[in-house]
C-alpha cells in the first residue's frame, strides 16, 4: 500500500502544507523588506568614531546630532534616530557607519535602522527554523510508522478509547498483556468508528511489551500510532466512544476539526507583539506564523475528529 493511501499520511500532509505555504509567503515579505530596510545600511562602508553634540532632535526627539571626521580628514556632522528615547549623555563617544557619498546618513548599533534590520533578520531565521523542524519532524514520523509495517504480527484483543483534555481530543487502543493495560495513541482512521467500548480481535505489528511503537491492522486498515505506549491511562476525560452508524468521517472533516486551535493564533500574536515591541507588522507576522504551527500540531500528533 503507497504511502500517501494511508490516512495518517495524508493527515499531515495536510496539516504540513499551509506552513510551508505560510511560512514561504512570510519569508518573501521579510525579505523583501529587509532589502529595502537594509539598503542605507549597506551603502555605508566607511567607520569612524563619532561624538555626540546634541540629543532630542527631531519631532519624536529620537534623532541624535554626531560630530566625526572622515576618512579624508574632512569634520562631518550627522544624524542618528534612536529605535526608542535614551538619555545619551553629550560628548559621549559611539563607533558609527557613514556614507562616503552621503556623510550625514550615519548609523551606529541600536539605533532604527540597524534594529530594524537585526528584527527582519531574525524573523527570517525563526521562520526557517519553524519550517525546517516542521518538516523533519513531519518526516521522521512518518518513515519512522511506515516500517512499523515489517515487524511481525500477533493477533491481540483491544478496545478504543477516546480522551480529551484542553481542546485536543486523541483517540486510543488498550491492550490487555501480561503487564497490564496498555495505552497506544493512534492517528485516526475510519475503521476506528466501527469500534466502541467492547474489545474486538486485531492485529497489532509488534510487541505491546517490549516496543515503545505498535501499529495495528484493524478492520482490514492500517492504523499508526500518534505517539508512544504507556502503561497509565492517558490525562484527561474519558469521552464516548460508541460505533458510528452515519458516514465515515472524511479527511475534510478532520481538517475542519484541526483548525480549530488556529483560533487562538491572534492571542499568540499579541503577545509576541506585546513582548517584542514590533507593532502591527509584529502582529500579523506572529498570528500568521502561529497559524500555520497551531494547525499543523494536530495533524502531526494525531486528533479525534469524530
Amino acid at each position: 500500500m503507497g504511502m500517501l493511501q494511508l490516512r495518517p499520511a495524508r493527515q499531515m500532509l495536510a496539516g504540513l502544507i499551509p506552513l510551508t505555504v505560510i511560512v514561504v509567503i512570510l519569508v518573501v515579505v521579510l525579505a523583501t523588506r529587509l532589502s529595502t530596510v537594509s539598503g542605507p545600511l549597506r551603502a555605508a562602508t566607511a567607520t569612524a568614531t563619532g561624538t555626540v553634540t546634541s540629543t532630542g532632535l527631531g519631532a519624536a526627539g529620537l534623532q541624535v546630532a554626531v560630530a566625526y571626521t572622515d576618512a579624508e580628514g574632512s569634520p562631518q556632522t550627522g544624524r542618528l534616530t534612536l529605535d526608542a528615547p535614551r538619555d545619551i549623555p553629550l560628548q559621549t563617544s559611539i563607533r558609527i557607519a557613514y556614507d562616503p557619498q552621503r556623510p550625514a546618513a550615519v548609523f551606529a548599533a541600536g539605533d532604527g535602522v540597524t534594529t530594524a534590520v537585526n528584527n527582519i533578520v531574525n524573523g527570517l531565521l525563526i521562520l526557517v527554523l519553524v519550517l525546517g523542524g516542521a518538516v523533519v519532524t513531519t518526516g521522521v514520523r512518518l518513515l519512522r510508522r511506515r516500517r512499523l509495517a515489517q515487524r511481525p504480527t500477533a493477533q491481540v484483543l483491544l478496545r478504543r478509547a477516546k480522551y480529551r483534555r484542553g481542546l485536543a481530543e486523541r483517540s486510543w487502543l488498550v491492550l490487555n498483556t501480561v503487564r497490564g493495560s496498555v495505552y497506544v495513541p493512534v492517528y485516526w482512521d475510519p475503521a476506528l468508528e466501527r469500534f466502541g467500548e467492547a474489545q474486538a480481535a486485531a492485529l497489532v505489528h509488534g510487541s505491546p511489551v517490549e516496543d515503545a511503537l505498535l501499529a495495528f491492522e484493524v478492520q482490514g486498515q492500517t492504523v499508526w500510532p500518534s505517539g508512544r505506549r504507556r502503561l497509565d491511562p492517558p490525562r484527561g476525560v474519558e469521552r464516548d466512544v460508541s460505533p458510528q452508524s452515519d458516514r465515515p468521517v472524511s479527511l475534510l472533516r478532520q481538517v475542519r476539526t484541526d483548525v480549530i486551535p488556529v483560533f487562538f493564533a491572534p492571542v499568540l500574536g499579541l503577545l509576541w507583539a506585546y513582548i517584542d515591541q514590533s507593532g502591527p507588522a509584529g502582529f500579523a507576522f506572529a498570528s500568521l506564523a502561529a497559524a500555520g504551527v497551531l494547525f499543523w500540531l494536530p495533524t502531526v500528533y494525531g486528533s479525534d475528529p469524530s
